[in-house]
């Protein structure tokens, strides 16, 4: 049975918050809940992690051949929709308690680590399916997909600072939880100004990442 590159992406991410809540939750139910001003981190990181994964499934058919502005730009739209509606939630959280800012709606008081764990776990899906996207952009269009992809990760930037701002000690458990293909993304798009409060050195931080993931994506799917 082949696995498709969504399962190399969905699996790092699935494992990032398969520690919650017994009971299943479903896009839907977490769309509700967005609409409803949701006052603890996980429904929305969750949430939107839910509401990314189908999105990120699209980019990963994306091609040499069909890596234009005029394919990525519905998908990325619905991303950087996603994006911004979670950035109002935690925006909209700023005057909780911690404790009810840590519990999940089934009543279940997250760790520090916990949550860093969910803030990766999104971070790599977004970023690794854009690091495939840089690996197969042709010349002619890497300008203009570029500052697409950038759109996203500037949206990123703001939604991990304001959780990290939120949540007392989570930096310094998030770094050395943060995956390479993020970092690498991140300076290969030269947005490494927007991630100054990661407080990262990143004339240590080598691009080569999206190729590497790329490549190993590749040899998983083939062999699988």
């Amino acid at each position: 049975m082949r696995f498709s590159t969504l399962s190399a992406l969905v699996a790092v991410a699935s494992a990032a918050f398969s520690f919650a809540a017994p009971a299943p939750i479903s896009p839907a139910s977490n769309a509700l809940e967005a609409r409803c001003l949701c006052q603890d981190i996980h429904s929305i990181i969750v949430d939107v992690t839910l509401t990314i994964t189908p999105l990120v499934e699209e980019l990963t058919y994306i091609t040499s051949e069909n890596c234009t502005v005029e394919i990525l730009t519905p998908i990325i739209g619905e991303i950087k929709v996603a994006l911004q509606g979670a950035i109002e939630e935690v925006s909209a959280i700023t005057e909780v308690t911690v404790i009810t800012l840590l519990t999940t709606v089934e009543g279940v008081v997250l760790t520090i680590t916990e949550v860093a764990e969910l803030v990766c776990g999104l971070l790599y899906l977004i970023f690794a399916a854009l690091a495939a996207i840089l690996r197969v952009v042709t010349s002619a269009n890497a300008a203009a997909v570029t500052a697409l992809l950038c759109e996203v990760v500037e949206l990123v930037a703001t939604l991990l600072q304001l959780i990290c701002n939120l949540v007392g000690g989570l930096l310094a458990v998030l770094i050395p939880l943060v995956a390479e293909v993020v970092l690498s993304v991140i300076v290969e798009l030269d947005l490494t100004a927007k991630f100054a409060f990661l407080g990262i050195a990143w004339s240590t931080v080598s691009a080569s990442a999206t190729t590497i993931y790329s490549t190993s994506v590749a040899t998983i799917t083939a062999t699988a």
